[in-house]
């Protein structure tokens, strides 16, 4: 019977098209000369261990250079939100040339264990309290009903299939 179970989830997952982002912005600034805008990938907020985690992206109007003097307009990266001690950790960062996050990356940073992040407080009134803000409202709903019928959470199809 698990076999079974397991088998139907692995087609499922399988023949499920690739989730593509929904990106939410959540705050710009106001600057014309130089917009930087921030947005979160609502279909990406998932609970883990005691954290929210979510895929997060900040777009320049202008590009931004790194160390090596690569230019990039866009990053994405993962998040992690502690929502009771209003601190956020950054991790797995990804660099991309056009203000959206598309083709290949012109740099990108690995995946750091959640052990291993280092979590800071937001400032009040900082694109960082808008993501966290946004992000925690989550928390407290049950998150395993939340399903958008255009694109079902795949962690709900999982569940679904597990042994009670």
């Amino acid at each position: 019977m698990k076999s079974a179970k397991f088998t139907t989830l692995l087609a499922l997952l399988i023949s499920l098209p690739a989730a593509s982002a929904d990106w939410k912005l959540l705050s710009e600034t106001e600057d014309p000369e130089k917009i930087t805008s921030w947005y979160v990938d609502a279909a990406s907020i998932v609970h883990e261990d005691d954290y929210m985690r979510a895929v997060l992206r900040t777009s320049w109007s202008s590009p931004q250079f790194g160390p090596d003097k690569t230019a990039y307009q866009s990053t994405t990266y993962l998040n992690y939100f502690d929502c009771d001690t209003r601190k956020i950790a950054y991790t797995a960062n990804t660099y991309f040339a056009g203000i959206e996050p598309m083709g290949k990356p012109v740099h990108k940073e690995a995946e750091r264990p959640l052990d291993k992040l280092k979590f800071q407080s937001v400032v009040p009134g900082s694109a960082g309290e808008s993501r966290l803000d946004f992000v925690c409202q989550f928390r407290s709903k049950n998150f395993m009903t939340h399903v958008d019928e255009k694109k079902p959470y795949i962690q709900i199809a999982m569940l679904r299939m597990l042994p009670n």
